[in-house]
């Protein structure tokens, strides 16, 4: 493989008060203040951090560390896993940290244990054994974080590394959080691969879409999956792995769903399946926002043609920006399994289904059903999100195998009212891993979601599925207005998890 070219997407630091701004736009604010002290925070959950090498020459392998002696990272256990070591401190590193696990930056201070990578090495020798026949190495980590973005000349390469990604998450329930470019120009590492979460801004500044690297890799592919109100997409990226952190150790503490064991030995539940964490994010995703701490707003999404993606998003906005408190609710709702595998005759208006065997192999159902009905007030607005890894063929014997098959599942909805059956919307890309329905349904009626696989051959593989229906847009309110609501009911005044 040859030299591969780095670049760290900027960052800017920001004050203690400029981030907790950024939490109440993105509703961890009013979450933090039903929960309190039960608010999770990633307790328990190992994280990795990598970072693309800042001042790397041919006779300097560069630095990409953070601060560890800094306030923020005091009572973490952060290993440098790189070898050759770095040879100083990055504030690049030291910012996304903050954001990420940091005791005070983060939504997710609980994070205690954590790996630091060079990006070069972490795709190469050190991690992901990129342009090797070795296998992806295990890792204790459930969330990795990419606040930096790549390029390579050789396309073959580039497909290596995504192949390799695609496989990790899928395989090891390894989630990868990645940012976008900041600008127009394309990066395709490593924000091209189906199964990462993609990170943008809120202001739409970054790049859209993907990259053509063969027929399975296409272009006009959505690009990016949620967008964070920053300035930066490294700061974006870092918020969404904490919030990914948070959804995990909420979704231990649920326990939804028959146990299984990944390839690091941990034992996981439905919940905390990689397409789970996914789904969940992107229903829970804002559509529309009223910010108080930034101007970039969501006031158009998906208004114009140009704008809509084949798989329901918006291609500035993907599902829209992150929602902690939208991703707490719809978890909390639990998992609730289709009609065809015995589920309710009715869902609830939030919640989430894993399927582990859908499709048309071994007997398993091609077609999954959820039925719900509305009040009798019109205007219920549904946001939903289907998401299924893509599959890459290696199975960890001699050889990595990187032959990718790209599944096929549509989702509809139907209003299915007095025994009628109309179609009422519909997401149905051929080339993408997600489709997604927002929409304002009609009250009093019967409606129907349904997935259906549209593969033409037997295939037997598993998807999430989240949705929420709500009477009304959420609108943030202006910061430390959740508190003052709390000392306004004479509920007794409470500081952060993370001790600010």
């Amino acid at each position: 493989m040859k030299k591969l070219k780095f670049w760290v997407l900027p960052f800017f630091l920001l004050t203690v008060q400029a981030q907790a701004d950024y939490r109440d736009d993105i509703g961890y604010n009013q979450l933090l203040s039903e929960l309190r002290m039960n608010t999770p925070d990633g307790a328990g959950i190992k994280v990795t951090q990598v970072e693309a090498a800042v001042g790397a020459t041919d006779f300097n392998v560069g630095f990409w560390m953070p601060n560890t002696v800094s306030t923020q990272f005091t009572g973490k256990i952060i290993v440098d896993q790189s070898v050759p070591p770095s040879n100083g401190l990055s504030s690049h590193a030291t910012g996304v940290a903050q954001l990420f696990y940091g005791n005070t930056g983060s939504m997710a201070p609980g994070i205690i244990e954590v790996d630091i990578y060079s990006a070069s090495n972490w795709l190469q020798s050190g991690f992901l054994s990129a342009g090797s026949i070795l296998v992806p190495s295990v890792s204790g980590s459930r969330i990795a974080n990419h606040s930096w973005v790549g390029e390579l000349v050789n396309t073959h390469d580039v497909l290596d590394i995504l192949h390799r990604i695609d496989w990790l998450v899928d395989e090891d329930e390894f989630i990868q959080v990645v940012g976008v470019n900041n600008g127009s120009v394309q990066k395709p590492l490593i924000s091209n691969a189906f199964n990462v979460i993609a990170v943008g801004r809120t202001d739409g500044q970054h790049e859209k879409g993907t990259m053509a690297l063969d027929s399975v890799y296409a272009s006009d592919r959505s690009g990016h999956d949620l967008v964070v109100p920053f300035g930066t997409t490294s700061s974006a990226t870092a918020a969404v792995s904490g919030a990914a952190a948070m959804l995990i150790e909420q979704a231990q503490t649920i326990a939804e769903g028959p146990a299984a064991v990944i390839s690091n030995g941990d034992t996981i539940y439905n919940g905390e399946r990689s397409e789970v964490i996914k789904a969940i994010m992107m229903a829970g995703a804002d559509r529309a926002t009223q910010n108080f701490h930034t101007i970039a707003q969501i006031t158009d999404y998906r208004a114009d043609a140009i704008n809509q993606a084949q798989n329901g998003l918006d291609v500035r906005f993907g599902a829209g920006q992150l929602n902690v408190y939208n991703n707490y609710q719809i978890m909390d709702a639990g998992q609730q399994s289709s009609m065809q595998d015995q589920g309710s005759a009715a869902v609830n208006w939030l919640g989430w289904d894993y399927d582990t065997s859908f499709g048309g192999a071994q007997g398993s159902n091609d077609v999954a059903s959820y039925s719900f009905a509305t009040t009798a007030v019109d205007g219920m607005q549904l946001s939903v999100s289907l998401v299924w890894n893509i599959d890459i063929g290696d199975n960890r014997s001699p050889g990595f195998n990187p032959s990718a098959k790209l599944h096929n599942l549509d989702l509809f909805i139907y209003d299915v009212t007095d025994g009628n059956e109309d179609l009422f919307a519909s997401s149905t890309s051929a080339i993408d891993n997600t489709e997604n329905l927002w929409v304002v349904l009609d009250g009093g009626r019967d409606y129907e979601l349904r997935v259906v696989a549209v593969d033409d051959e037997d295939f037997n593989w598993d998807f999430a599925l989240a949705w929420r229906v709500s009477s009304f847009t959420p609108v943030p309110l202006p910061a430390g207005f959740w508190f003052f609501l709390t000392g306004l009911l004479g509920l007794v005044r409470f500081r952060f998890r993370s001790g600010s």
